[in-house]
């Protein structure tokens, strides 16, 4: 067995160091050791799978990344997103984690629950470590990566990414008219769950978590997301459909990963344009052009998976640190069956990566 360059550990250093700052700046700011092992948790949790990554066979790796996701995604999702982290306060206090959740505190301004998580996760994060939420953290991708289509066919021509940005603007349209129109507040779906005589709050009080509105808005909210997910992974047998047509949260993720300071690159030039890279890639990003051309992976698609770095037979890829700006987006996309065709009619004998 190979043993790991120490290099190889630097994405997990850089979240080690970016959770630690995170956890003990919103524990002096706020004074509430609860942001202290909130983001303990999820640093560690990140950490741990990105520590494994090279400790791993090249066909084990992926294993690393699924635990950090199940870690984190159940961590958030039930720990958070169904209340149950504050049972050892007595209480269950679920919050909407969803982005119909962090536009009802933002026009409450209200800077906690699902506003931090997006301040961290979604729009300052990915400054640092690019769209590394969608690969190793997402409950939504967690569930979804592992269907049986994990090799993607390619990005479906035209239009159909912009339906993330209307996706987008809907949720914020709806937060918005509820607000301001019907007059509907943070206060009118919070509420809590007392199960000892632990504390005294006039925060609305239910028998069950599932009698509390933001409970309702988080658990429909994510049956829409993991039901419209799996259908279009089965109609386009794409595993991440849903994350490059669907998922809203690219209109925070994709600006703040412009200018990332985490990308995938080559490292040497050993490329012997096989197209591993690009053909694994589960967000379609034509990898090996950016590798043709001596260039990081500039995309905004790209979701810092590692795929790329471990299907390449020449280990041509790993990770650059350092200032970026995202110029170009290289995507492997389906070409319509007649074109195909057309290509094959003139060249029989070889195959050409979108």
């Amino acid at each position: 067995m190979i043993r790991p360059k120490l290099a190889e550990f630097k994405l997990m250093f850089l979240m080690m160091a970016v959770f630690t700052t995170v956890a003990i700046g919103f524990w002096q700011a706020f004074d509430q050791p609860f942001y202290l092992i909130n983001f303990a948790i999820i640093g560690l949790s990140i950490s741990l799978g990105m520590g494994l990554w090279p400790l791993l066979p090249r066909d084990k790796k992926p294993w690393a990344r699924r635990l950090s996701q199940v870690l984190v995604g159940g961590y958030l999702f039930f720990g958070l997103g169904c209340g149950l982290i504050y049972l050892s306060f007595g209480v269950i206090v679920p919050e909407n984690m969803e982005i119909e959740g962090f536009w009802f505190m933002v026009f409450a301004g209200v800077f906690q629950a699902a506003a931090i998580h997006y301040f961290v996760a979604k729009i300052v994060g990915p400054i640092f470590f690019n769209r590394g939420w969608c690969g190793w953290a997402c409950w939504t991708a967690a569930v979804l990566d592992l269907l049986p289509w994990k090799m993607s066919p390619g990005r479906v021509p035209g239009r159909w990414g912009h339906l993330r940005y209307l996706h987008f603007a809907l949720a914020l349209g709806l937060v918005a008219s509820l607000v301001f129109i019907f007059g509907y507040t943070v206060e009118s779906q919070h509420g809590i769950v007392i199960y000892k005589e632990a504390i005294q709050t006039d925060t609305p009080q239910y028998t069950s978590m599932f009698m509390i509105p933001e409970m309702w808005w988080f658990l429909i909210g994510n049956l829409l997301y993991f039901g419209s997910g799996i259908v279009l992974a089965v109609v386009l047998k794409d595993n991440r459909a849903f994350c490059k047509y669907v998922c809203p949260i690219v209109g925070f993720l994709k600006p703040s990963a412009s200018v990332s300071m985490t990308r995938i690159a080559p490292k040497n030039d050993r490329c012997t344009r096989c197209t591993k890279c690009t053909v694994n890639c589960p967000m379609d990003i034509d990898v090996m052009r950016y590798v043709q051309e001596g260039k990081p992976v500039l995309s905004t698609e790209c979701v810092l998976c590692l795929t790329c770095t471990s299907v390449c037979p020449e280990e041509v890829l790993g990770t650059k640190m350092g200032p970026s700006l995202s110029s170009s987006d290289y995507l492997r996309v389906i070409k319509p069956a007649s074109k195909r065709s057309a290509q094959q009619a003139h060249q029989p004998d070889s195959q050409t990566a979108v």
